[in-house]
């Protein structure tokens, strides 16, 4: 979910997405690969791409500590 998150946040950019986590491109095509393989989604389909990034964004707020 890092990878996944990480990619949304920046735009999907795969170039800074990969400089952020500190991997290499191949690296994170292989990722993606099995992020679409594991999830049955499509991550060049736009839609698909926003429906997950707001589902990570959700996550990530539901796991927020409450003050």
């Amino acid at each position: 979910m890092p990878t996944l998150a990480t990619y949304l946040d920046l735009g999907g950019r795969y170039d800074d997405t990969a400089r952020e986590l500190s991997v290499h491109r191949n690296t994170l095509r292989y990722r993606f690969g099995r992020i679409a393989e594991i999830s049955d989604h499509d991550l060049a389909d736009v839609d698909t791409r926003l429906n997950l990034h707001l589902a990570l964004r959700a996550w990530r707020f539901r796991r927020a500590p409450r003050r």
